[in-house]
């Protein structure tokens, strides 16, 4: 939204996208090809940095404009959103 404000066209936004998930894709096969390869490491350990991750750029990008808009209300959804993925996998 906020970059169709700043009056960039849709195929802009959309190549920027893109862009984004191809360096994600290749940052993530390029992260398990290193964590298969170094001793004592387990997926476990991967997941955390991961999870940390997203918390980081949810914090940094999103947090602000959805308490914005949304409330306190947020805030709690995402912790129980984090606690039912924690329960899931460990269920696993």
């Amino acid at each position: 939204a906020g970059s169709m404000q700043a009056d960039r066209s849709a195929a802009s936004i959309y190549r920027l996208w893109l862009g984004i998930a191809l360096a994600s894709a290749i940052a993530g096969a390029a992260g398990y090809g290193i964590a298969t390869h170094l001793p004592g490491v387990d997926g476990t350990m991967v997941q955390a940095f991961a999870g940390g991750a997203v918390l980081t750029m949810l914090a940094d990008s999103m947090f602000p404009e959805a308490f914005e808009d949304g409330g306190r209300t947020v805030g709690l959804l995402t912790a129980l959103g984090f606690a039912v993925a924690a329960v899931l996998t460990t269920l696993e």
